[in-house]
């Protein structure tokens, strides 16, 4: 017999569950209360007693630190028991393990384990517990899951799914398939949220694989657009939280994310999923912390923005260079042949009766190869003092031993950086292709390659702190970036991107440059595309085919293609879209410029008609819900109900680069796209006869 057959006993059920969780919060609540008097009665006990023994105040304090600690566990439980409140679970499996005397267990699925210590029965499951991984891998039928005494395969015989919101139930569906489509099209069809939420009640077969994936020391995830591998890869995370509990945590976790803005809008899906948020960084700061931040340098954002602006084909041509495998082997050849050539032994005049003759420094130096260069100063010169302590005893003073130190150091040719960079140029035969700008501030392709050559001549600096790294937008970062990565981070790490999606194709990275950029990698494909509807992600496709990319089929209006006589005519049209947006039933609507000089301009010209525009800048901390005005490399990995496009002529859109941020601006919407221009529109512009005038 079924538990709970119909909708109006699951409903009851459903009350019974969230008249338990109240249960145990009001006991959660009374122990809370317990320890925080139980703390004051040995704060006023010290107090008043001024000369309790020592053995005593010791002993007190071990009491206080595990109180306090038994305190911090249980408000945290309160904490977990106030989420699952509102939405105890979404899923249920019924599941029959296949041996003798088994019977059929009903497996509700919420985002957190709730355990019934009245009852001794789990009443809810964890979504990342090894039994719940069926409700997302298996239809109705044999299903089979790992658990920590092996494999149990069995029949699942009953699949639900349920949409509860603030502790009611407004329906539920029977479900064959993973999640029913149904389910899927309504969550599709909602409105973007101000940050991006935790998807567990829609997560597919193929995320499912990529979440629960325990092998991959290098997991390089290549999404389409709209795919979710953004939230796949902090599902992940949140996995292997759960799963590898005493061996990790959150501060063990380094996510590697494009700008601050982006770090805030997915900064709500750890916390949502029971996991404290983890530490971010970007690229420029690793490396640039590499080179002790000595040097003034060009970020990503000023690249990205001087190929959109002022381009010149030698400043492609650099970039191209140095994110070629080419430049690696040509950077680990003359990390050789220096080895080889740019030590240079002389005598060493130790005392007035002491000479240290220049073929035994020399024999010293490739006694120490396994040494960084750099770093043998310090053991050939120990290692002299000692042969001569052992032969001719005799004990050398400090000032001495500090002096052949000195002496050994300034033989390697090789102690500036940035000299011996400039010099690999000149050795290679392209001493063009290294270029300094004003203020000697270094161009943002040579800022990793600098840091490549410093560590090979210094040592690798790894951070033993990190357990897993998560780089974002993989595609943004070159070969050399990931070659430095690797020497720095030799954890465990998910990568996760879309080459069709890169603002940069001068300097950009696919994953299977990035996987023989870190000689292993498991390559996993996210090739359905949920974000967009139909019409629009076909549009895209028109813009620049990814032949790998499926659309989920959920239909809305066409993209619209405006046309204007001017300039002040096409602002005039954005603030009229503008007006019909707010009317509409949409809550967020992106602007999104080429450039963020154009996004600006725009933006300062729109708050003369409407005042409730928000401009994100590279200089932005924070997502903002509403109007958003912004360029396409802010855009990236955002996305929007409704988006519109300006300035799509074939003077603002005509060069490789522009189409890629075409592409990226029009991935961003969910259910409407509006593309403007005046004048002559962009050749990237598919042919249509829905053109509107």
């Amino acid at each position: 017999m079924t538990f709970n057959l119909s909708e109006q006993q699951e409903k009851k059920y459903l009350q019974q569950v969230i008249g338990i969780i109240n249960d145990t919060i009001q006991n959660t609540d009374t122990s809370v209360k317990e320890h925080v008097e139980t703390l004051q009665e040995y704060k006023d006990y010290i107090w008043s007693n001024k000369d309790i023994d020592p053995h005593e105040i010791r002993s007190m304090r071990e009491s206080i630190l595990n109180h306090f600690a038994l305190g911090e566990s249980v408000i945290d439980k309160r904490r977990r028991l106030g989420k699952i409140l509102d939405i105890p679970y979404f899923g249920r499996i019924d599941f029959e393990e296949k041996k003798n005397g088994s019977s059929v267990l009903p497996i509700y699925i919420g985002i957190h384990t709730f355990y019934d210590s009245q009852s001794k029965t789990n009443l809810i499951y964890d979504w990342r517990a090894p039994i719940s991984g069926m409700f997302y891998d298996y239809e109705l039928g044999k299903a089979v899951y790992t658990s920590p005494t092996g494999e149990i395969n069995g029949d699942i015989s009953l699949k639900r799914q349920y949409r509860i919101r603030k502790g009611k139930m407004e329906y539920m569906i029977e479900s064959s398939l993973t999640v029913h489509d149904e389910i899927l099209q309504k969550e599709l069809s909602s409105n973007a949220d101000d940050k991006m939420k935790n998807i567990v009640t829609t997560i597919q077969r193929e995320q499912n694989r990529i979440i629960r994936n325990e092998e991959a020391h290098v997991l390089i995830i290549q999404g389409v657009a709209g795919s979710g591998k953004t939230s796949i890869a902090l599902h992940r995370i949140a996995y292997l939280l759960y799963t590898l509990k005493g061996n990790i945590s959150s501060k063990d976790i380094l996510i590697i994310s494009p700008n601050k803005v982006f770090g805030d809008y997915i900064s709500n899906v750890l916390p949502e999923l029971g996991e404290e948020s983890v530490p971010e960084t970007s690229m420029e700061q690793i490396l640039s912390g590499v080179l002790e931040n000595k040097y003034k340098y060009q970020n990503f954002f000023e690249q990205i923005t001087e190929l959109l602006e002022k381009t010149s084909s030698d400043f492609i041509e650099r970039i191209k260079y140095k994110s070629s495998f080419e430049f690696i082997s040509q950077l680990d050849k003359f990390i050789l042949y220096m080895e080889n050539n740019y030590f240079k032994a002389a005598e060493v005049k130790l005392t007035r009766h002491i000479t240290i003759p220049a073929e035994y420094i020399e024999e010293q130096f490739r006694r120490f190869n396994r040494y960084p260069m750099r770093q043998r100063s310090e053991a050939m010169a120990n290692y002299i003092l000692e042969m001569m302590k052992v032969q001719y005893y005799f004990t050398i003073t400090t000032s001495e031993k500090n002096l052949l130190k000195k002496e050994i150091k300034k033989m390697f040719a090789g102690n500036n950086d940035l000299q011996i960079y400039k010099e690999f140029f000149v050795w290679v035969g392209k001493p063009e292709l290294f270029k300094l700008r004003k203020n000697r501030m270094l161009e943002y392709a040579d800022l990793a390659p600098l840091a490549y050559l410093h560590l090979a001549l210094d040592g690798n600096i790894t951070s033993p702190g990190v357990k897993h790294l998560l780089i974002d937008e993989m595609q943004d970062y070159s070969p050399i970036q990931y070659k430095v990565i690797q020497k720095l981070y030799p954890c465990r790490k998910t990568i996760l991107g879309d080459a069709s999606q890169s603002v940069n194709p001068y300097g950009s990275s696919t994953a299977d440059m990035i996987r023989k950029a870190f000689t292993i990698g498991e390559i996993m494909k996210l090739c359905k595309s949920y974000r967009s509807t139909f019409e629009i992600t076909d549009f895209s496709q028109k813009i620049q085919t990814n032949h790998e990319l499926e659309p989920i089929i959920r239909h809305g209006e066409p993209p619209a293609i405006l046309r204007f006589e001017d300039v002040k005519q096409e602002i005039l049209g954005i603030f009229s879209i503008i007006s019909s947006f707010k009317k509409s039933g949409y809550t967020s609507l992106g602007i999104v410029c080429k450039t963020e000089t154009q996004a600006r301009e725009l933006s300062e010209s729109l708050r003369v008609h409407t005042g409730d525009i928000h401009f994100l800048s590279n200089q932005s901390s924070a997502f903002m819900k509403g109007i958003i005005v912004t360029s396409s490399h802010m855009a990236k990995g955002l996305e929007f109900d409704e988006v519109i496009v300006p300035y799509v002529n074939g003077k603002n859109y005509n060069s490789a680069i522009d189409k890629s941020m075409l592409y990226v601006a029009v991935t961003r919407a969910m259910h409407r796209l509006t593309l403007t221009y005046n004048g002559r529109p962009s050749e990237f512009i598919p042919a249509s006869s829905d053109q509107n005038f």
